[in-house]
């Protein structure tokens, strides 16, 4: 039996819970083993905590319907309840604020301090604490994993991190956004930005408050991300050039598309001959023939060059609830695995 809280019930913790109840609950391991969820701990819908095991297909059904009225503790201090609470690992998916990482890396720490793992996709903390909080966890011998940080459900990290291990990475950059991927997609078929922007809502592939993702804010803490997983290297946000999508005119993308060309939101990470590492966000024009022109939709892609190998491009899904629920799964099955 695994035991798991949840911090932050949004649309990213549903799609996990809903995965694991179509999976009736049971990892896909050579030994059976049982998901339980004993605390759910959100400020705004409200809290539960049941050390028999909360009834997840009730209330996954109930918040279909809007309705968190199964979610009736009030949690004043949530540190302090993942600590107290007996769970073997802690989901982190509160809102993500990448100019402090708090109150992400507080949850954190109380998880780690408690001897609990911890699977995120929450940027905020990794943007500006990576090492802290990974040195932590070594400190502690508890895991930490944050697949879905970068590209959701598609493996990004762990390619970095031993599939490419040792061709001597020099650059990494791509369409990290989703929102602003399918916003562009969507505005070279006519569509205006404002209707592209509210069918990406209405989608769930960007929030009420869409900022984070069309002003680059998003891409910007997985830039700093990557700087670190690829360079060890902590990037300061005031020394990344940072700009959104915002006012690219429906005539500019007409424009790119006459030329075969088309606009994207790129973020890029890499180091100079003198072994500086730089990072930026910016929407650029990127021709035909390269491997990112085709890249449409909410998908995601990432172009890694290196020494050894040259260009290779990791594609796939950069949003979706299903799709980055799927990392946290992927990421609590590898931990029981370990």
């Amino acid at each position: 039996m695994v035991k798991v809280v949840y911090v932050g019930f949004g649309i990213v913790s549903q799609g996990l819970a809903e995965i694991i109840l179509n999976n009736n609950s049971v990892l896909p391991l050579v030994e059976t083993v049982e998901i339980q969820t004993v605390g759910i701990l959100d400020t705004k819908k409200g809290s539960r905590i049941d050390a028999s095991g909360i009834n997840m297909h009730d209330v996954l059904l109930n918040t279909k319907e809007g309705d968190y009225s199964l979610l009736t503790d009030t949690i004043l201090d949530i540190p302090k309840a993942i600590q107290e609470i007996n769970a073997d690992i802690l989901i982190e998916a509160s809102f993500t604020d990448i100019k402090t990482g708090q109150p992400a890396i507080s949850h954190m720490e109380s998880a780690l301090k408690s001897n609990k793992h911890v699977v995120t996709t929450n940027k905020g903390p990794f943007a500006v604490a990576y090492k802290q909080i990974f040195n932590l966890a070594a400190l502690l011998k508890k895991n930490v994993v944050i697949e879905g940080t970068v590209m959701s459900g598609t493996p990004i990290i762990n390619v970095l991190n031993n599939g490419l291990l040792g061709s001597d990475i020099t650059a990494v950059s791509g369409i990290m956004n989703g929102t602003s991927n399918y916003i562009f997609s969507k505005m070279e078929l006519g569509m205006s930005y404002s209707d592209a922007l509210l069918q990406a809502q209405q989608l769930g592939y960007a929030e009420a408050d869409p900022t984070s993702d069309v002003e680059g804010l998003d891409t910007l803490a997985k830039v700093m991300i990557l700087a670190n997983v690829v360079f060890d290297e902590q990037l300061i946000q005031e020394d990344i050039e940072v700009r959104g999508i915002s006012d690219i005119t429906l005539s500019d993308v007409k424009e790119a598309s006459s030329k075969n060309e088309r606009w994207k939101l790129i973020g890029s990470v890499w180091k100079d001959n003198n072994g500086k590492v730089h990072g930026s966000v910016s929407p650029k024009l990127v021709p035909i023939n390269d491997s990112l022109y085709g890249i449409s939709d909410a998908t995601n892609a990432l172009k890694i060059t290196s020494n050894i190998l040259g260009d290779t491009t990791i594609v796939g899904a950069g949003a979706g609830k299903i799709e980055t629920g799927f990392a946290l799964y992927n990421d609590i099955i590898s931990i029981v695995n370990r």
